[in-house]
């Protein structure tokens, strides 16, 4: 075999090699601004992850399921990394979390002219929620039976109820840039009477396996991120999801 061959078999094998999968679970809804499945957008973390993979060269395999079903996926090993936040996680299991990609603040929103209470004051009413979501700050009111929880599978399906909705003893509980979001795309969803307090503020970050390949690229992804802000780019892709 001639040299030039070898040379040619190697340019051709190498980065083959090199293409290591990334196995990501995302929702299979939509929950923006940071993770779109319908449309040709694009959320905010959707771009991130596909930054991050074309500067690391890594191929990306999507799963996209329900939230607890991507938890255990990756409980299983079947995933690499989900979306999620370390102070939502309600079991026992270690992982390796990303630094902060953003801050989520959950407000309460009712229906249009209607009172929101404060949280002490939510005793028989329902609270519409997403299913599969952890809400430590209302978790002891569901202990005692004073709350009641009605889960829907996305924020869109949550607001198109509340839409509906002419009593006013169920208040939906939603990020803030997801019900702005949102309302940037439908009038209706102007009109509800939102919270002046937040229920409750968690950084969004990346839950990655507990192995040497999850702390290997979770190192990787935080130093991705850490160059983004420190050079000013992340800020601008933020802006376009604001």
């Amino acid at each position: 075999m001639s040299r030039a061959v070898v040379f040619l078999l190697l340019f051709l094998i190498v980065p083959l090699v090199r293409a290591e999968t990334l196995r990501v679970a995302l929702y299979d809804t939509d929950y923006p601004p940071y993770h779109l499945v319908s449309g040709k957008q694009k959320g905010l973390v959707d771009e991130l992850l596909e930054r991050f993979a074309e500067q690391y060269k890594l191929k990306t395999d999507y799963i996209l399921v329900p939230e607890v079903r991507s938890q255990h996926l990756l409980d299983e090993g079947k995933v690499d990394v989900r979306l999620e936040s370390e102070q939502w996680y309600r079991g026992g299991n270690q992982y390796y979390w990303s630094d902060s990609i953003a801050v989520v603040e959950d407000i309460l929103v009712m229906p249009r002219g209607c009172h929101i209470p404060a949280i002490d004051e939510l005793g028989g009413y329902v609270l519409m929620a997403r299913f599969g979501y952890t809400y430590p700050q209302f978790e002891a009111l569901f202990a005692s039976g004073k709350l009641h929880r009605e889960d829907f599978y996305s924020e869109l399906d949550m607001l198109k109820a509340l839409v509906d909705i002419q009593q006013n003893q169920r208040v939906a509980v939603i990020a803030k840039n997801t019900l702005q979001w949102y309302a940037s795309k439908n009038n209706a969803f102007k009109k509800f009477t939102v919270s002046d307090y937040s229920v409750g503020k968690a950084p969004m970050q990346l839950q990655f396996a507990y192995n040497e390949k999850g702390k290997r690229i979770s190192e990787q992804f935080n130093e991705f991120m850490k160059n983004l802000k420190s050079s000013g780019e992340f800020a601008k892709i933020e802006s376009n999801y604001q």
